[in-house]
């Protein structure tokens, strides 16, 4: 059964539970209101009645005729009446019911008054009989007089009222059943919409399809925005994997093909210097470019922690400036006095990402160029800046740089030995320690490198960087050794 139909079958069953309900309070409120006004109006004819004959004596015969004559002329409406003597004799009886027996028989001599509800089987009639006693002006009982009103007319209206109610029951409830049907059927159009699109993707493994849909911001409209959002990410991982797996194929094929080639000479010409220099270098290559990898995927599946531990940025600035020199024979590094500045991180990670722009600066300058380290505390942050004087990047590259993989000039980064890693592992390290990294460059004149993270000794609590990308906490605790 489909949830339309559930739907449909729901509301339907909650709008005839509301119409029997609704019938039933209905039929109880007009039955106890007509009652009431029948009780009422058979109430004030006995009263009349007392009054005509209350001053009268009942045991006296000669005055009989005069009571029926005077009784002839009040207006009795529908009701039939009868007037009983305390002995048990009927005095007066209206010509509109044909009974001699009392209508009450258990009741015709009560002292209070008395109304039920009897069936005469004999007349064939239901009705109400009222029965009210009659007392002198000095409290002496005299008899009573039993009104009798048939229920026909009431039961009649009510037999009316039941088959209108059934009625319009029925037709509420088609009517409901179709509207429901169609409201369900606009309501889940774009349910249906989802599933047509999701079948569409798997039958045609396209992930470029997207739901469309012109409805209000309700909870559809969200259902359809994050499915629509899902696939566009899904959509912008599976390019980013397929490319990755190109890209590291075409990685490890190079160097493979190196040693595949030095081994052939190996076997022609035995063992070389040249050979065994060109197998290690390779060598060296992968086991980089792998270690890159496995860092990058223990970072994105959150196992890979960073101790949490305060890192005075300054000394490490200098500690990486001299190990650039050693690194650089041909182009000048340079270190501005560095100002005291306090984070908490890790100390090895942060010397990673900063040797990393330092050993970019200094691959892509030319002999004799300049490659500047230096750091500043400004407000809350505290800015690490590599700058260069090398050959720049283009402006429509520099979005794109710190993707994985993503290099500028790919025969050049394969010469001097870069997979394109570096700069993504330098960003998902600096964004962990809740900062962010930036790069300004200009074809021919160099680029600059900046780092920002928050200082932990600043005097003004830092705002949150919103343009920093959520990533997975992976800070923690150091665990300490023994």
């Amino acid at each position: 059964m489909t949830i339309r139909t559930r739907l449909t079958l729901l509301y339907s069953v909650l709008l005839a539970l509301v119409i029997l309900i609704f019938g039933i309070s209905l039929f109880r409120l007009l039955s106890w209101a007509w009652h009431s006004q029948l009780e009422e109006g058979m109430r004030g004819v006995a009263q009349q009645i007392v009054e005509i004959v209350r001053d009268d004596a009942l045991s006296d015969d000669e005055s009989h005729p005069a009571i029926r004559k005077q009784l002839a002329r009040a207006p009795y409406l529908t009701f039939a009446v009868q007037i009983w003597r305390q002995d048990g004799q009927l005095i007066f009886t209206t010509d509109n019911v044909a009974y001699s027996a009392p209508f009450d028989a258990e009741n015709r001599n009560s002292r209070v008054e008395v109304i039920r509800d009897i069936h005469l089987p004999a007349e064939g009639i239901h009705a109400l009989v009222f029965t009210s006693p009659i007392y002198t002006r000095d409290s002496r009982y005299l008899g009573s007089v039993q009104i009798l009103s048939p229920l026909t007319t009431l039961e009649a209206a009510t037999e009316r009222l039941l088959r209108v109610t059934i009625g319009v029951g029925a037709v509420a409830l088609l009517l409901s059943f179709m509207i429901s049907s169609v409201l369900a059927g606009q309501v889940l159009q774009p349910i249906e919409m989802i599933n047509q699109t999701a079948k569409q993707i798997t039958d045609a493994n396209d992930l470029s399809r997207r739901i469309p849909y012109n409805g209000p911001p309700d909870e559809i409209g969200q259902l359809i925005l994050t499915f629509n959002t899902t696939l566009e990410r899904l959509e912008r991982l599976f390019k980013t994997q397929r490319r990755f797996v190109a890209d590291v194929s075409h990685e490890l094929r190079t160097p493979l093909t190196t040693l595949q080639g030095n081994l052939d000479l190996i076997k022609r010409h035995g063992i070389e210097a040249a050979s065994l220099e060109a197998m290690e270098s390779e060598l060296k290559r992968m086991t980089r470019l792998v270690g890159d990898l496995l860092l990058l995927a223990q970072a994105d599946s959150g196992y890979l922690p960073l101790e949490e531990r305060e890192v005075d940025l300054d000394t490490l600035v200098i500690e990486v400036h001299k190990q650039a020199k050693v690194l650089s024979q041909t182009v000048k590094v340079r270190l501005v006095p560095p100002e005291p500045a306090r984070v908490k991180g890790d100390a090895d990670r942060l010397k990673q990402v900063l040797l990393n722009l330092v050993t970019n600066a200094i691959k892509y300058t030319p002999d004799g160029g300049e490659v500047i380290l230096s750091l500043t505390a400004e407000g809350g942050y505290a800015f690490i800046r590599v700058t260069d004087t090398g050959i720049g990047i283009p402006k429509e590259d520099l979005p794109y740089i710190f993707e994985r993989f993503y290099r500028v000039d790919k025969a050049r980064d394969r010469q001097i030995g870069g997979a394109g890693l570096g700069l993504s592992i330098a960003k998902w390290i600096v964004e962990a320690h809740h900062g962010r990294i930036e790069v300004e460059s200009e074809v021919g004149k160099g680029s600059t490198f900046t780092v920002q993270l928050p200082r932990m000794d600043a005097e003004v609590e830092p705002e949150s960087l919103r343009d920093t990308r959520p990533r997975i906490p992976i800070l923690r605790p150091a665990k300490r050794k023994g």
